[in-house]
C-alpha cells in the first residue's frame, strides 16, 4: 500500500502542490475572516447542565450580570469644585462612546422628591449646575452621602475610593471588532489621571476583553517562538538552511490550516484553542526530523535521491502515521467530555494532527525532489559524541544495573505519590494571572475597598403574586432584608441590592429624604406608597443602574438579590454557596426541616395520624392541598370553603389513593425556591465539571491507546509492559505539582492526556524496532533489546529535545495556567523519554520470555517495513557509499 502511496505522491507532485496551495488559501481566508474571540466565563459547561440552565434563566429574566465596567479612583479631593466637575466631564465623555448604555457615578446621581400636592415622586438631578450657583459642592456632597443606598456601592468613605459604573452593550462585548469599546472607555478615563491619580479598571467587560485580546496576541507570539526554537534545533541537527526552510514550509502550512479549521468550523478562539497553532508546530517538527533523517540514511545507502524519497514513504510512512494517530487520540478524548469547548478543542486538535501527517508526508518529499541532493557537508551535520556516550551509559545501566533502575524508579514513584496527595484543586477567574498583573491588582483594589468584584446572584421564586401584595408582602420583604444582612456581614461579598433597597429609598423620599427612614415601610406606609410607586421607575433616576425591572420579574414571580463576590477558588465558591444556601433556606423556609421530617413518616405510612399532625402544625398546608385537589373545579372550591379547616374531609379524598403525591406538591408550593447563579457560580461549576471530565478523558486516552497497541503488537502482556513507562511520567508530574504547590485546574489537568498521547510514540518506535530485530536475529532477545536501544535511542532523544523546547515556549505566557501547561508537558515528555529508554528495555530484559510471545512476533501489521528502520547512528558519516552524481539526481 505504501509503495502505491509513494508513487502517487512523487508522480503527481505539481497536482498535489496545487491542491495543498488551494486549501492553504482557503484556510487562510477562513482564519482571517471567520475567527471570533471567546471571552465569556463558564462556557466549559454543557448546555444541559443545571448551572448553565439556571444562568440562562437568570439572563432571560434580568439580562446580563457582567456588563458593567468599573472605574475606580482614590482621591481625597473629589469633592472640590474643579475635580467634581472633571468627574462629571469624564462620565459625559464616556457616555458619548458608541456601545455605552449608561454611566453612574456620584456626579450623575438623581434624588427623589415627594410632591405631596400631587401624591407623586419627582426626580431631580443632584448636580446639574456646573457653575455651583444653585448648590455648593459641600451641599452636593451632603445630599449624596445622605442616601445610604450608595454607601459601599459607589463610594467608600473610609478610604476615599469612588467608582464610576459604565454599562456596556453585550453585543459590543461579544464582537471581536466592536469590543474595542472597552479600550476606548479606558483611554478616555486615563486622560483624567492628572486629576484623580491612577485609574483602576475592573468588572467583567474589562476582564473579558483584555484577556481575550491577550490570548490572541499570545497565540502569535507562541507561533513565532515555536518557529524560532524549532528552526534553531533543525539547523543544529542538519546544518542546512534548505532543510530548515523545507521543514518550516511544512509547519507553516499546518499553522494556517489549524487556524483556518477553527474559523471554518465556526469555533471561537479561547485561551485553550489558541494553543493549537503552536502545538501543530511542536508536533509537526518531529515528523520532519524523522522523515528527513530517513531520507539522508537512504541517500547514503545508494545515492539515488528519488529512490531515497520513495523508500522514505514506503518504509516509515505507517510508523509516522501511527505515532501521529496516538497523539491525535490523546487529544480526541476531549471530544467525549460533554463540554462544548473541550469537544471543540479535541475536534480541531485531532483533525489537524492528521493534517500534520498528510502535509509532512507530501510536502517534504515533493520539495526535496525538486531541490538538489544534499552535499556531503550537509550530511555531516551532527557531532554526537555526547549522545553516543549517553546511549552507552543507558546500555550499561540496562545490562549491569537493572536492580538500581528498579529501586530508583520505585523510590521516585513513592515520592511522587506522597507529593500527589498534596495537590490542591482550584480555578478562580484570575488564578492564571501573576500577582503583579494589572488586571489582578486592579481587581484586588476593588475587592479590598468594596468586598467583591465577581457577580453573584440569588433568584427567589415566591410562586404567588399574593405573596408580594397585601399583608404577606411585608413578611416576604422582611425575609429578603434578613437575607441581605447575611451577605452584608460576610467579608467575601460586596454590599447587596434588592427590591428592599428600592423600597427603603422610596420610604426615605416619602419622609422628605430623612436618612433615618431608610428602612422597610410598615404596613400603613406601604399602603400609602402604593400610589406613588405605581408606574415609577428608578431607571430614570440613576442612568440605568437600579430599576425595578432589574430586581423583580412579576411575570415569573421572581425576585433578585444582587451582589459581588471575591475572586476565590472554584471549590471555595461551591463551599461558600452551600453555607449561604443553608443560611438563606433557614430564613425563607424556616419550617422546612420539620415539615420534611413529618412527611418522611407520612411517606412510610400514608393516611396515618402524621397527616393530622402536619395540618395542625401548618394550617396553610391544608389550603395548599385543597388547591391541588380542586384545581379548576369551582364547585369543589365552594365545598372546601363551606367545610373550612376539616381534616377528615380532606382525608376522605384519599381513601383509594395515597396522599403523598399531592401532599408533596402542596409542600413544595409552600417553599420559596432559591437559585444561586451569576458568573462566580457558573465559573466555579465549570471548573469542577472540567476536572471530573478531564480525569475521564485521561482514562479514555489510556484505554484507546492500549487498544491500538494491542492491535499493533497482538500481545496483552506487551501492552501492559508498554503502558508502565508512559504512566510513570504522569505520576511523577503529579508528584512535582504537589511538591511545588502547582494546583490542579483545567489548564494543568490537560497536561496528562496530551503528554500521554505524545510520549507513547517513543514506545511504539522502540517496540516496533525490537520486533523487527527479533525476526532478523532469530529471537536473541537480549541482543535485540540492546540493538534496539542503540538504533532507536538517539531518535527518541532528538525528538524529545524538539518537543521539550517546543512546549517550553508556553512558559513565556502571561497566564500561569499556560505556563504550567508548557512546563509540565515538557518535564513529562523528558521523564517519558528516560523511562522509555531505561525502564522499558529493563523490563523486557527481566521478563524476556514472559512478554515476548509468538503473537508479538506476528502482528496484524508492521509499523516498519523491512529495511525501513531509521538507524540514527548512520547519520554521522563522512562519505556516501555511492557518489551523488547528476545522473542520480534525475527526478
Amino acid at each position: 500500500m505504501w509503495r502505491s502511496i509513494s508513487n502517487i505522491i512523487l508522480r503527481n507532485r505539481l497536482f498535489i502542490l496545487g491542491i495543498i496551495a488551494l486549501l492553504t488559501v482557503f484556510f487562510g481566508y477562513m482564519a482571517f475572516s471567520n475567527i471570533k474571540l471567546e471571552n465569556k466565563y463558564g462556557v466549559m459547561l454543557p448546555n444541559d447542565s443545571e448551572a448553565t440552565q439556571n444562568y440562562q434563566e437568570f439572563k432571560d429574566k434580568f439580562g446580563e450580570d457582567g456588563g458593567t465596567l468599573v472605574i475606580a479612583i482614590q482621591s481625597d479631593s473629589l469633592y472640590t469644585k474643579n475635580h467634581f466637575l472633571k468627574w462629571k466631564e469624564m462620565g459625559d465623555s464616556i457616555l458619548q462612546i458608541d456601545g455605552v448604555d449608561g454611566v453612574i457615578s456620584e456626579a450623575t446621581l438623581f434624588t427623589i422628591k415627594n410632591n405631596q400636592a400631587e401624591n407623586k415622586f419627582e426626580i431631580q438631578r443632584i448636580f446639574s449646575d456646573i457653575s455651583y450657583q444653585e448648590k455648593s459642592i459641600d451641599s452636593i456632597e451632603r445630599e449624596i452621602k445622605n442616601n445610604p443606598i450608595y454607601k459601599n456601592v459607589l463610594y467608600n468613605d473610609d478610604s476615599n475610593v469612588s467608582l464610576m459604573l459604565v454599562k456596556v452593550d453585550e453585543r459590543f462585548l461579544s464582537d471581536k471588532f466592536k469590543s474595542k469599546v472597552v479600550f476606548d472607555i479606558e483611554k478616555v478615563a486615563e486622560h483624567y489621571d492628572y486629576y484623580f491619580g491612577q485609574m483602576h479598571f475592573s468588572g467583567l467587560p474589562h476582564l473579558r476583553v483584555i484577556i481575550g485580546k491577550r490570548v490572541q496576541g499570545e497565540m502569535y507570539i507562541f507561533i513565532g517562538l515555536s518557529l524560532l526554537a524549532t528552526s534553531l534545533l533543525l539547523f543544529l541537527f542538519f546544518r542546512s538552511i534548505k532543510v530548515v526552510a523545507i521543514c518550516l514550509t511544512v509547519v507553516g502550512i499546518t499553522v494556517i490550516w489549524s487556524m483556518g479549521t477553527i474559523g471554518f468550523l465556526d469555533f471561537k478562539l479561547s485561551i485553550l484553542m489558541a494553543l493549537i497553532p503552536p502545538l501543530m508546530i511542536v508536533i509537526g517538527i518531529p515528523n520532519c526530523v524523522f522523515l528527513m533523517t530517513k531520507f539522508h540514511q537512504e541517500l547514503k545507502e545508494h545515492g539515488n535521491k528519488i529512490k531515497a524519497l520513495s523508500l522514505v514513504i514506503q518504509k516509515v510512512g505507517l510508523a509516522t502515521f501511527l505515532t501521529n494517530l496516538t497523539t491525535a487520540l490523546g487529544f480526541a478524548t476531549f471530544i467525549f467530555t460533554n463540554s462544548e469547548k473541550l469537544m471543540e478543542f479535541g475536534i480541531v486538535a485531532s483533525i489537524n494532527i492528521i493534517f500534520v501527517f498528510i502535509i509532512s508526508i507530501c510536502i517534504l518529499p515533493i520539495i526535496s525532489s525538486f531541490s538538489k541532493a544534499p552535499k556531503e557537508k550537509h550530511l555531516k551535520h551532527l557531532e554526537r559524541t555526547f549522545a553516543v556516550k549517553m546511549i552507552q551509559g543507558i546500555i550499561y545501566l540496562i545490562q549491569k544495573k537493572r536492580p538500581w533502575v528498579y529501586i530508583t524508579t520505585l523510590l521516585l514513584i513513592f515520592v511522587s505519590i506522597v507529593g500527589m496527595l498534596q495537590i490542591k484543586v482550584t480555578g478562580n477567574l484570575t488564578g492564571d494571572l501573576p500577582d503583579t498583573d494589572p488586571i489582578k491588582t486592579d481587581l484586588e483594589f476593588i475587592q479590598n475597598h468594596f468586598g467583591g468584584a465577581i457577580p453573584y446572584e440569588v433568584m427567589i421564586d415566591y410562586k404567588e403574586e399574593g405573596r408580594l401584595k397585601g399583608p404577606q408582602a411585608l413578611k416576604l420583604l422582611s425575609k429578603i432584608d434578613e437575607a441581605q444582612k447575611v451577605f452584608d456581614r460576610d467579608s467575601l461579598f460586596s454590599q447587596s441590592i434588592s427590591l428592599v433597597n428600592f423600597l427603603k429609598v422610596v420610604n426615605m423620599a416619602y419622609y422628605g429624604n430623612d436618612s433615618s427612614f431608610y428602612q422597610l415601610p410598615n404596613k400603613i406606609a406601604l399602603r400609602n406608597l402604593g400610589k406613588y410607586i405605581q408606574n415609577f421607575n428608578m431607571t430614570n433616576a440613576n442612568g440605568g443602574g437600579l430599576s425595578i425591572k432589574e430586581l423583580l420579574d412579576t411575570n415569573t414571580t421572581t425576585l433578585r438579590i444582587r451582589s459581588q463576590m471575591v475572586d476565590i477558588g472554584s471549590y471555595d465558591v461551591a463551599t461558600k454557596t452551600k453555607i449561604v444556601a443553608k443560611q438563606l433556606d433557614s430564613i425563607f423556609n424556616p419550617d422546612k426541616l420539620e415539615m420534611e421530617r413529618i412527611f418522611k413518616h407520612i411517606k412510610a405510612k400514608p393516611n396515618s395520624a402524621y397527616v393530622d399532625t402536619l395540618f395542625n402544625a401548618y394550617p396553610n398546608l391544608y389550603n395548599e392541598l385543597a388547591d391541588v385537589i380542586c384545581k379548576d373545579n369551582n364547585d369543589l372550591k365552594t365545598k372546601f370553603a363551606e367545610k373550612g379547616f376539616d381534616i377528615p374531609f380532606i382525608k376522605s379524598f384519599y381513601q383509594k389513593k395515597k396522599i403523598t403525591d399531592d401532599l408533596r406538591k402542596a409542600i413544595d408550593h409552600q417553599y420559596f425556591d432559591l437559585t444561586y447563579t451569576g458568573t462566580s457560580v457558573v465559573a466555579s461549576e465549570g471548573t469542577q465539571y472540567l476536572v471530573i471530565n478531564l480525569f475521564s478523558s485521561l482514562l479514555f486516552a489510556i484505554i484507546l491507546i492500549a487498544i491500538l497497541m494491542a492491535l499493533l503488537f497482538r500481545s496483552w502482556r506487551m501492552v501492559l509492559i508498554s503502558l508502565i513507562p508512559n504512566l510513570i511520567p504522569l505520576l511523577m508530574t503529579a508528584g512535582i505539582m504537589g511538591w511545588f504547590g502547582i494546583p490542579l485546574k483545567p489548564s494543568t489537568l490537560l497536561v496528562f492526556s496530551i503528554a500521554f498521547g505524545i510520549s507513547v510514540d517513543d514506545t511504539i518506535h522502540f517496540l516496533a524496532k525490537y520486533r523487527q530485530l527479533l525476526k532478523n536475529k532469530e529471537w536473541d532477545i537480549q541482543s535485540c533489546i540492546l540493538t534496539g536501544v542503540k538504533e532507536s535511542g538517539l531518535g527518541m532523544f532528538y525528538t524529545s529535545i524538539v518537543l521539550f523546547c517546543g512546549f517550553s515556549v508556553f512558559t513565556f505566557s502571561s497566564f500561569g495556567g499556560t505556563q504550567a501547561l508548557g512546563l509540565l508537558i515538557s518535564v513529562t515528555l523528558l521523564i517519558a523519554m528516560i523511562t522509555n529508554l531505561l525502564v522499558l528495555p529493563s523490563l523486557l530484559m527481566t521478563l524476556d520470555r514472559f512478554v515476548t510471545t509468538k503473537s508479538f512476533n506476528e502482528p496484524y501489521f508492521d509499523a516498519y517495513a523491512d529495511g525501513g528502520d531509521v538507524d540514527w547512528n548512520d547519520l554521522d558519516f563522512s562519505a556516501t557509499k555511492k557518489p551523488l552524481t547528476e545522473e542520480n539526481e534525475e527526478a
